[in-house]
């Protein structure tokens, strides 16, 4: 069973995450409903959610069944390729990929391939990405600025990239995004490699050269 210090651990993860994922109307019963749950029901609640899993298995009793730690962060297993995204653009150090409940037309996340959980320790490489993206949105999109905030979700540090249009502000409402319209965006934004040359063998020049023939004696 979980101790109250690993349940309270859990869920000041789990709330960063819905702070960052939940429409704003529905984070505040979603946070009040983790947090009146004691450590048993809290435990029970992440079995069936499957964000923690029995030791050895799933055991038939319940009453055996212990609960290993949290698996790795929702960054972690993108980054892994075990959850989709719609990345447009990677680097060594970190990828870059559109939120799937943006803020705003454009939101994008830049995921240091480390797990890093401050944003001091964020390699100078990731700063660059997320500036690199910041003008593609601006340049791509047109709104009338793009903001870069930190955030730290599940321990894993991240940049949001954020496009304010008209009317619109760092506190505007998450917006629910249709797949085909991420797809639209994501190839809009997609760094495409660069064709290669191909070089042309040369050819070699075949100078008409004059044969030189001995007279012909009648």
């Amino acid at each position: 069973m979980l101790s109250e210090e690993q349940a309270k651990q859990v869920k000041e993860q789990l709330i960063q995450q819905i702070k960052q994922t939940f429409p704003p109307e529905k984070q505040a019963e979603s946070i009040s409903r983790m947090e009146a749950m004691n450590p048993e029901q809290f435990e029970e609640f992440l079995i069936q959610n499957k964000l923690i899993q029995p030791e050895g298995g799933a055991p038939t009793n319940p009453e055996q069944q212990a609960p290993t730690a949290p698996q790795k962060c929702i960054f972690c297993s993108i980054i892994d390729g075990e959850i989709p995204t719609n990345k447009f653009d990677e680097t060594k150090i970190a990828i870059a990929t559109l939120e799937i409940n943006p803020v705003s037309k454009g939101h994008s996340l830049i995921i240091p391939k480390k797990h890093l959980e401050h944003s001091d320790k964020l390699p100078s490489q990731v700063f660059t990405l997320a500036k690199k993206i910041a003008k593609k949105i601006k340049t791509k999109l047109k709104p009338k600025d793009v903001t870069i905030v930190s955030a730290n979700v599940f321990g894993h540090s991240i940049l949001n990239v954020f496009p304010v249009y008209e009317n619109e502000n760092l506190g505007s409402p998450r917006q629910q995004t249709k797949p085909e319209e991420l797809e639209k965006l994501k190839n809009l934004l997609e760094t495409k490699p660069k064709p290669k040359r191909v070089k042309k063998a040369k050819t070699k020049k075949i100078e008409n050269k004059k044969i030189w023939l001995p007279k012909r004696f009648p």
